[in-house]
């Protein structure tokens, strides 16, 4: 791993993972960083598979904060929400003939942008998202706050489209 990389990794664990003492502007840099980092590390995969790297795309961006956002709020995780699937709510923001998505939750150090990654590289239905040859744009959402009791849970989506 080239230094750089190990610092900007160290950098970004601090940052998520000491707690935001009711700032709101800390906290919602803690998710922009993040979710940048989160960027960088799936593009690292992409590029040690030879695959093209994934584009940033604003609407997905939206459709994965509101999904973090909403797993967080109504105390579910899943790729479906309590009313509509993961598909449906992505094509109110984009259409496109192929989408994925990738879910993950943690908290300290599983909740590191390291550690999210990781998760779905070692699941087989997410790593298959991310390595899909035909996946260009992205958008990844973070929210972070109370699930189920826990306080400073990592909850982070990653739509994908074609």
């Amino acid at each position: 791993m080239r230094k750089n990389t190990f610092i900007s990794l160290l950098a970004t664990f601090v940052l998520l993972a000491v707690p935001a003492l009711g700032q709101a502007a800390s906290k919602t840099s803690r998710r922009s960083a993040g979710e940048q980092q989160v960027l960088v590390l799936l593009n690292q995969v992409r590029e040690q598979h030879g695959l093209s790297l994934f584009t940033p795309n604003a609407q997905l961006h939206l459709a994965a904060r509101f999904h973090s956002d909403d797993m967080l709020q109504k105390g579910y995780f899943d790729h479906n929400s309590p009313t509509e699937t993961y598909g449906a709510r992505i094509s109110h923001y984009l259409a496109s003939p192929l989408t994925g998505e990738t879910i993950a939750r943690g908290f300290g150090l599983s909740g590191s942008p390291a550690a999210l990654v990781s998760q779905w590289m070692h699941s087989p239905a997410h790593r298959a998202v991310i390595l899909a040859p035909g996946m260009r744009r992205v958008g990844l959402g973070i929210a972070i706050g109370t699930f189920n009791g826990m306080r400073n849970v990592v909850m982070a989506t990653a739509d994908f489209a074609a």
